[in-house]
């Protein structure tokens, strides 16, 4: 790739969108060569410890056996320590919204591990006035995850808005350092700091998503991308039409009240339905 100095500009009349091209390609190639400098990093690591257990006298285990690919094609350490955070709002809607259908957690749990170390895995639920998630609480604890949980009070403040974005953002930073990977699973554009400041400090960061509700910039800033699809999804498992236009009123009415002054309206969220056939699965 040809790459230039913004000073070699002045005078021959490139436009600001041209210099911001350029910025963007070489952006791209930086993060290109990051990540092969990352790859070739944890196989001279590998390297050194072959040659060690070779002098010691010890087993000495082949890259092969050492190595998972990922559906991209990276190379991933079977000895990398994974956390996984899950806003289980978004995904619940993502799920709804594009399949009329419900997230399998379990399954998600082992497509996203893939013989790595689950170091954490964490899920994050918004629990509103009437609403009994004790059921749903506890299918996910019986599959690997820690719960955390958020009680939304009939209070209209900016402090009451029912997401984890700063919660998440938290208990990553927090887990940096025990971690090699951070899987955040949610399409939500306002992680891409979190994803930077995650990367910065020499993680990598996957997301898991669908692909149609995933943010563009999120996609692009990510080491990699978990496209979800209807793999991860409850079998024979669907919304009612009817309901569901009558979830959607409930839930928009929702959205607009907790931004405003007007007492909230009872929504409807992933406790509310039916968990049986997740717990079947297992």
């Amino acid at each position: 790739m040809k790459t230039r100095s913004p000073f070699e500009s002045e005078g021959n009349g490139d436009s600001v969108e041209d210099l911001q091209e350029r910025v963007s390609e070489l952006e791209e190639e930086l993060t290109r060569q990051r990540r092969i400098h990352q790859t070739e990093m944890e196989l001279g690591l590998e390297a050194m410890e072959r040659l060690q257990k070779e002098k010691s006298g010890g087993p000495v285990s082949t890259p092969k056996t050492n190595m998972l690919v990922s559906v991209d094609g990276h190379e991933l350490s079977a000895t990398q320590r994974v956390g996984i955070f899950v806003d289980v709002q978004n995904m619940y809607y993502a799920a709804r919204n594009l399949y009329q259908s419900k997230l399998e957690f379990s399954k998600l749990l082992r497509h996203l591990v893939r013989g790595r170390n689950l170091a954490r895995a964490l899920a994050y639920i918004v629990e509103r006035p009437g609403m009994e998630q004790n059921k749903f609480i506890e299918v996910l604890r019986r599959n690997g995850y820690e719960v955390r949980k958020r009680v939304v009070g009939e209070r209209n403040d900016s402090a009451n808005r029912g997401d984890w974005n700063i919660g998440i953002a938290l208990d990553a930073l927090a887990l940096s350092s025990k971690i090699d990977v951070a899987i955040l699973v949610t399409g939500d554009g306002d992680f891409v700091p979190l994803v930077e400041k995650l990367t910065m400090d020499g993680l990598r960061v996957e997301i898991a998503s669908f692909r149609e509700t995933t943010s563009a910039e999120l996609y692009h800033t990510a080491d990699q991308v978990h496209i979800l699809d209807e793999g991860v999804l409850l079998s024979g498992t669907h919304f009612q039409p009817a309901m569901e236009e009558e979830e959607e009123e409930e839930e928009e009415e929702e959205l607009v009240s907790s931004r405003s002054r007007r007492p909230l309206r009872r929504a409807r969220g992933p406790a509310e339905e039916d968990f049986d056939d997740e717990e079947d699965e297992d």
